[in-house]
């Protein structure tokens, strides 16, 4: 076998480096140790999570670079039914607004996907959840807000959605804290700036610069009403596993090869000859690059940092968390909010069953943190969220709205209701009195994963951008590494990863999915004439007896090379 770039491992970043090179003409042979597409960030069945936890347990290739691996699956007051769920390893959410879903369009990948919103965030603040005010609507119209609060929001959200909104901060304010930025110049209390630092820049470093911090809450903000009122999406039946898939079949129709169930033992630089478990030996004329799992030796220099994750399949629907007509949310911790005093958020998204990643009256919730895990710091901080999300689900499907009268309730606009001080004390003796009622009672768990997750990259540092650096990382052998999925909650930094693996293979990325498509209707009506042509054969008895579906199938393959999808 021949091929100029030899690609090991098909997650997100390297599918969507596959996709590029394919179209821009480079002969791509790419393959994976495992038997499913996604590699570090696949969306994963029960079955596969089971092989999963036991092939991470023995560090084999394809499952490198996890530890802190524990599982457990009750499958004994359940009936697990594997195939009913979709396990994302590295969950993701896409703003609209993002270099993604640019790729996304431009490639023409978003034909194989199917997207939701995601409007609901919430910052978890003095024992309960408050929903975000992001916009200028909901400050005007939240009459819980005092003039002054409002004020001083409506005065940050205007400077921040300013095109020019840079050149209007100090240069020496810029490498400052950002918190700091924001108390000084609009005198925002800690828990609007808490709302606006955590929960709409999802950002979780807490040191992070003025000028970097800025521009995450600004992609927040920009990202509402770009396809409607809502600033995320997610795609359905899996996160970043999915949208791989999409990216391999791209690929493929541009001439990439796929080879599942083949790891790469060793590579010769000097000979360019690459071979793989199945003694077939591969030339490669120019480059192999490989994910941090795939690759059979460790980078040149190379330092380890820490992502810890929490996933759990919830046996609720966990409706209260999702805005009406939507299937998830997120739910943010900020610094200082939990029992264990945690110096870092804990980030938390919830799938429900309209995602198609879980059956009805079922969800799944992913926690993370980048806390550190000496002393068992990360775990406690995840342990804690948890048990605060346990009580407030709890809390609000047995809370008894008929205890509270007229007095204890105002009623402001859109119908919105709000507490008096007698409900206020009301509803902190109803607390109190859940806590003792209820101390012992937990909600049950389908499967419970947690394990720490290695990356390359230090996810403090403020230049690593979205938890990426600008760094080719390369073995003794020059095989060239790309970078494990950080712990942004976000699909930023994934295209730029590609991007740069790209300029190192090519010499730059003037042709970056510069692909001249053919025209979508000339397309369409191709395609229409195809089938119609098909239909007229079969009907005069001249065509094959396979039904009209197979025969256009049959063009797909072999179109694809005769590769197989799961889409």
């Amino acid at each position: 076998m021949e091929c100029d770039v030899l690609i090991c491992g098909t997650g997100l970043i390297e599918s969507i480096l596959a996709a590029a090179l394919s179209w821009q003409g480079t002969n791509v042979l790419h393959i994976d140790s495992n038997n499913y597409y996604g590699d570090n960030c696949a969306t994963l069945t029960i079955e596969q999570i089971k092989n999963w936890f036991i092939n991470s347990k023995f560090n084999k290739t394809g499952f490198k670079n996890y530890k802190n691996i524990k599982l457990s699956i009750n499958d004994t007051d359940f009936n697990v039914v594997s195939r009913d769920y979709g396990i994302d390893l590295s969950p993701k959410v896409l703003f609209t607004k993002s270099p993604l879903l640019d790729v996304l369009i431009k490639s023409r990948v978003y034909h194989y996907l199917e997207f939701q919103s995601l409007s609901d965030f919430h910052t978890y603040e003095d024992n309960s959840f408050g929903k975000l005010v992001s916009s200028k609507e909901d400050i005007f119209t939240d009459e819980s807000l005092n003039l002054l609060v409002k004020r001083k929001l409506m005065k940050f959200l205007k400077f921040i959605v300013d095109d020019d909104y840079v050149s209007k901060i100090d240069e020496h304010e810029m490498g400052g804290k950002l918190k700091d930025f924001m108390t000084k110049n609009f005198k925002l209390e800690d828990k609007y700036a808490n709302e606006l630092i955590f929960t709409l820049g999802l950002i979780n470093n807490p040191d992070i610069n003025a000028i970097d911090g800025l521009a995450k809450i600004r992609r927040y903000l920009l990202s509402l009403n770009v396809y409607g009122n809502f600033p995320a999406m997610y795609s359905k039946f899996g996160g970043p596993g999915e949208i791989s898939q999409g990216f391999c079949r791209s690929a493929a129709v541009a001439g990439t090869v796929y080879k599942l169930g083949s790891k790469l033992i060793s590579y010769d630089q000097e000979t360019k000859l690459a071979q793989l478990n199945d003694g077939s030996k591969v030339k490669v004329n120019e480059r192999v690059i490989s994910s941090l799992n795939q690759v059979y030796e460790k980078p040149l220099e190379c330092k380890f940092y820490e992502i810890s994750r929490m996933i759990l399949i919830v046996d609720k629907a966990c409706e209260e968390w999702f805005n009406e007509g939507e299937s998830s949310s997120i739910v943010i911790f900020p610094p200082g909010s939990l029992d264990s005093n945690n110096q870092y958020p804990v980030e938390c998204l919830i799938m429900g069953a309209g995602t198609g990643c879980c059956p009805q009256g079922k969800c799944i919730w992913y926690l993370h943190t980048i806390a550190p895990t000496v002393n068992n710091i990360a775990e406690n901080d995840l342990k804690c969220a948890l048990s605060n999300m346990e009580e407030s689900y709890l809390r609000e499907s047995t809370f008894n709205y008929d205890d509270f009268n007229e007095v204890d309730l105002k009623f402001y606009n859109n119908n919105k209701v709000g507490l008096t001080e007698s409900g206020t004390e009301k509803l902190s003796k109803s607390l109190r009195d859940f806590k003792i009622r209820h101390s012992n009672e937990r909600i049950n768990y389908i499967m419970k994963l947690e394990f720490t997750q290695l990356t390359l990259v230090d996810q403090l540092v403020q230049a690593n951008k979205y938890g990426y650096d600008g760094i080719i990382k390369k073995t003794e052998h020059g095989i060239l590494i790309s970078n494990m999925p950080s712990s942004e909650l976000s699909y930023d930094g994934f295209v730029e990863e590609a991007r740069k693996l790209y300029i190192e293979i090519v010499g730059d990325d003037v042709d970056f999915f510069d692909v001249d498509f053919e025209d979508e209707e000339e397309e369409k009506e191709q395609y229409e004439f195809q089938l119609k042509e098909r239909e007229m054969s079969l009907e005069n008895g001249t065509g094959s007896h396979s039904s009209n579906e197979d025969a256009i199938m049959d063009d797909t393959d072999d179109q694809t090379g005769d590769m197989e999808f799961e889409l």
